[in-house]
């Protein structure tokens, strides 16, 4: 790996569109930063703010896609083909999440080709963090606010300007051009800036943190209720339903699948995200007297979701499923922070 150092003016050229690709990152308005501008609004100033609002797990897995159609417009082509496209501005927690979602959708018995279209054309380009919000957890996780690997190329924002780790061939293609223009290996000075940059900030998490108890990591979890117990009820009474905690999770991957009529004798199939927050998830055919949800309770769809994230994934998956980014806890509107059901719980 090579570790080049970049002046400010030679990163900004890296930003614009190329020919054959699209490049995303978080564009900077009032108090947020949103993964969604085009390559002609991109600047650097959001590199030195904390992470997007959402997470870019849309890229990957989007909100709602055609899977295919059938009957008279039966199309044989089911998976789109994916264009490239370049993620600026990736943070590490977001680099773990895209490696639970590996797992999901390319292991086992089962791999789904729509997501492996769009992971093959997605060349990520992740930074450093050099800022959080009050919610960022990812060191009570066993994250780091630093990316170590996932990465083509990865950015640190230093005094004197920037530094670029570059790992893979994609990496190398995107900082192709600026090797053109004289960019020099960084020296020792620049890298002992770099770890300086790195224990600042994993100091400055740990330290707004520090009020919670449990650590958990891949291989250790905290030891939490069972989902029938009672106790998950406290923080359920707050819940709403809104589903905006596993909408903006960037690990949550529960799809729902549904077939729409176009016309005569031609349909369509869609998937859409889902939410195990909802009454109407795992929802089934049935009569009077029938079980029509299997988990009927809130309080236990709640206990359903945290478990998942600290105790079944790591179980199914050998990760976390979550990775301390703490949208959830800026999205709930009941105002219900996973760090506090854990900590309390887990007593």
């Amino acid at each position: 790996m090579t570790t080049w150092f970049v002046p400010k003016e030679k990163l900004e050229s890296l930003l614009s569109e190329r020919e054959g690709q699209t490049v995303f990152g978080p564009t900077e308005t009032e108090g947020l930063s949103w993964l969604d501008a085009p390559g002609e609004k991109l600047s650097l100033t959001p590199l030195s703010r904390p992470r997007s609002a959402q997470s870019p797990k849309g890229f990957l897995l989007p909100a709602a896609e055609l899977l295919g159609r059938y009957g008279s417009a039966a199309s044989s082509q089911a998976v789109a083909e994916a264009t490239r496209v370049v993620l600026f501005g990736i943070r590490a927690c977001e680099l773990r999440a895209r490696t639970y979602l590996d797992r999901v959708f390319s292991e086992g018995d089962f791999t789904d080709p729509a997501y492996l279209a769009r992971r093959e054309q997605t060349v990520t380009i992740s930074c450093d963090c050099v800022d959080c919000t009050e919610t960022c957890c990812c060191t009570l996780v066993g994250g780091k606010p630093y990316a170590e690997d996932g990465y083509d190329a990865n950015i640190t924002a230093i005094q004197e300007g920037y530094l670029v780790d570059v790992a893979t061939e994609k990496g190398e293609t995107w900082l192709g051009d600026a090797k053109a223009l004289g960019i020099q290996e960084a020296d020792a000075k620049y890298l002992q800036r770099r770890d300086e940059v790195r224990e600042k900030m994993v100091a400055r998490l740990k330290e707004q943190n520090s009020r919670f108890t449990f650590q958990s990591d891949d291989e250790t979890q905290p030891s939490l209720p069972e989902i029938d117990d009672p106790s998950w009820q406290k923080f359920a009474a707050d819940c709403v339903e809104c589903g905006a905690c596993t909408n903006i999770c960037p690990t949550c991957h529960c799809f729902y699948l549904y077939d729409q009529v176009l016309g005569k004798d031609a349909f369509e199939r869609v998937r859409t995200w889902d939410s195990c927050l909802l009454s109407t998830y795992h929802r089934m055919a049935g009569g009077v007297n029938m079980k029509i949800s299997p988990r009927p309770d809130l309080f236990s769809r709640l206990a359903n979701r945290v478990l998942h994230k600290f105790t079944y994934s790591p179980q199914q998956w050998h990760m976390m499923g979550c990775v301390g980014c703490g949208r959830c806890i800026d999205a709930c509107l009941g105002a219900i922070d996973i760090r506090e059901v854990v900590e309390e719980l887990q007593k």
